[in-house]
């Protein structure tokens, strides 16, 4: 045993497992081992095209469609698009060799309990700033952007106008920490058996002060990124053959849980958002539908079903459009802004696929979405971009079986951050959107990239 704990001792996340401790069990054999691992190899391709595909005909199905100038371009580029995505993925897993999963003792745990406090502890100085810089002061306007999330929203837009927060010393030193920001819903959710309860109460803490933040900006952002990650750690402990069919079921009820509470709270905001600033034409809601439900309930279920859809309207309008590179600087918005802010660089000379589609046909890029497509084509062009999928596809499913089979933690966060990029597809890039998210998953890559080198092992 000596051998064995030296080396963990100098590779302390090597190989850590959430099996360990509360369900050491052995994996089934047989037929059901090979049924169970196949089904869960392919899990996450599964629920991944459904939704695609699904986001995509019900786009097809609502007024909006009325409006497509280049119907058969569409088609033949989403679906290209998530062919190759699905191409990728498949690629990934039938070449792989069925491997053996690792186990390492239970003690190995204590180092994400340490990413637990760490991840909760950047989590609360970095909402604590940025509320005390539009200027909450206590629980009872975090209360108030609940009730009002409009105000909430429009507070934020007009603090963003005036520069408000923008430069901050210590929220820019924040931002290239933002790896910190990507632990604390997957290893939550996935080792919450194993964790402490003072961990525990940490990680639930730090989430707190985290909606917080969103629900006084009356922002969806990152309730939806909460949602996404914890739903990701979920899909891990519901495809683990070692885990007992009760808290499978456990884990898929909470998920509905927590998908449930998200929506309602998207109708909510969306209905807010609706009567405060106007329901714009692409949102009015059918008089059939407000007889039922009435107004407010009609602009918010009409506003939802709008939310994750209509980015495919303004996908088309951006096929119409010429490519021209933008240098690098049209995939990820947060990196025009951060640059801008950081070290005064003008970037307006090298305008994104999305911007430059609004100067040609009025399709607001910062107001409605274009899907994840025209941003990265802003620097690889459509076709380039459809590839791309492609390169994403073979990745995901690369990560995923990593997660199955090692148990390591990045390659954890890195799926659970793949899912933000594949669930926010029809929307826009939403990786690209914030400086925080952009340097943490720029770590986790880099890390994944040593850890394969033998120079990290985590």
């Amino acid at each position: 045993m000596a051998p064995v704990q030296a080396r963990h001792a100098t590779a302390p996340l090597q190989g850590l497992s959430w099996d360990d401790g509360a369900e050491r069990r052995d994996w089934p054999t047989g037929r059901e081992s090979r049924g169970r691992r196949r089904a869960g190899e392919w899990a996450p391709l599964a629920v991944a095209l459904f939704w695609m595909l699904a986001t995509f005909g019900a786009f097809w199905l609502s007024d909006l469609s009325d409006r497509v100038p280049n119907p058969e371009m569409l088609c033949a580029f989403v679906l290209g698009a998530v062919g190759l995505f699905a191409l990728g993925y498949s690629a990934q897993i039938l070449l792989n060799r069925p491997g053996r999963t690792t186990t390492t003792p239970p003690a190995q745990t204590t180092w994400v309990r340490r990413l637990v406090f760490l991840g909760a502890g950047y989590t609360v100085a970095l909402s604590l700033l940025r509320l005390s810089a539009l200027g909450a002061t206590g629980p009872q306007d975090i209360l108030n952007g609940l009730r009002d999330p409009a105000a909430g929203y429009l507070h934020k837009l007009d603090a963003y106008e005036q520069g408000i927060g923008q430069g901050d010393a210590l929220v820019s030193l924040l931002t290239f920490l933002g790896v910190l920001g990507t632990v604390l819903a997957p290893l939550l959710v996935v080792y919450w058996r194993q964790l402490s309860a003072a961990a525990r109460v940490a990680g639930i803490v730090g989430l707190s002060f985290d909606a917080a933040y969103y629900l006084y900006t009356g922002t969806l952002k990152g309730l939806g990124d909460t949602a996404i990650l914890s739903a990701a750690g979920l899909l891990v402990v519901i495809t683990a053959p070692r885990h007992s069919l009760t808290r499978r079921r456990a884990a898929v009820v909470i998920g509905g849980v927590i998908a449930a509470v998200f929506v309602g709270y998207l109708a909510f905001n969306q209905a807010a958002r609706a009567e405060s600033f106007g329901t714009s034409d692409l949102t009015r809601p059918s008089p059939a539908l407000v007889d039922l439900v009435g107004p407010r309930a009609a602009d918010g279920l009409t506003a939802t079903a709008f939310y994750p859809t209509h980015g495919y309207l303004g996908l088309a309008y951006n096929l119409q459009e010429p490519f021209v590179w933008s240098q690098g600087l049209g995939g990820a918005p947060a990196i025009r802004l951060f640059l801008q802010e950081t070290f005064g660089v003008d970037t307006s000379a090298h305008p994104s696929y999305p911007e430059r589609t609004e100067y040609a046909t009025g399709w607001p890029s910062d107001q409605y979405w274009s899907t994840i497509y025209p941003w990265l084509a802003s620097d690889l062009t459509f076709p380039g971009a459809a590839l791309f999928m492609a390169v994403v596809g073979w990745f995901f499913a690369r990560v995923w079986l990593d997660v199955t089979r090692t148990r390591r933690i990045l390659p954890l966060l890195i799926f659970a951050q793949l899912w933000i990029l594949i669930l926010y597809l029809p929307a826009n890039n939403q990786l690209g959107m914030s400086p925080e998210s952009v340097f943490g998953l720029i770590t986790l890559l880099i890390l994944y990239r040593a850890s394969a080198s033998r120079l990290v092992r985590v």
